[in-house]
């Protein structure tokens, strides 16, 4: 069985210090990365939280691929 990754108690609380009106963006793609906006968040019937790709930004800024420490 595939691991089960991270909850939504566990988001929350790494979210708990973080200014709540500061914008929220995906990351996506380590080698080539972008930065999304987030679309959708719902629920599955099988009780899974989805977070739903929203718009591509851009380029994610080196600021933040350093900080994930993705590296080049």
């Amino acid at each position: 069985m595939a691991e089960m990754g991270m909850t939504v108690a566990e988001l929350i609380e790494q979210l708990e210090g973080v200014d709540p009106d500061a914008p929220i963006r995906l990351a996506m793609q380590p080698r080539y990365p972008f930065e999304y906006t987030i679309g959708q968040v719902v629920e599955a019937e099988d009780g899974t939280c989805w977070i739903g790709e929203g718009e591509q930004v851009g380029y994610l800024s080196e600021d933040a691929t350093n900080a994930l420490e993705w590296g080049h």
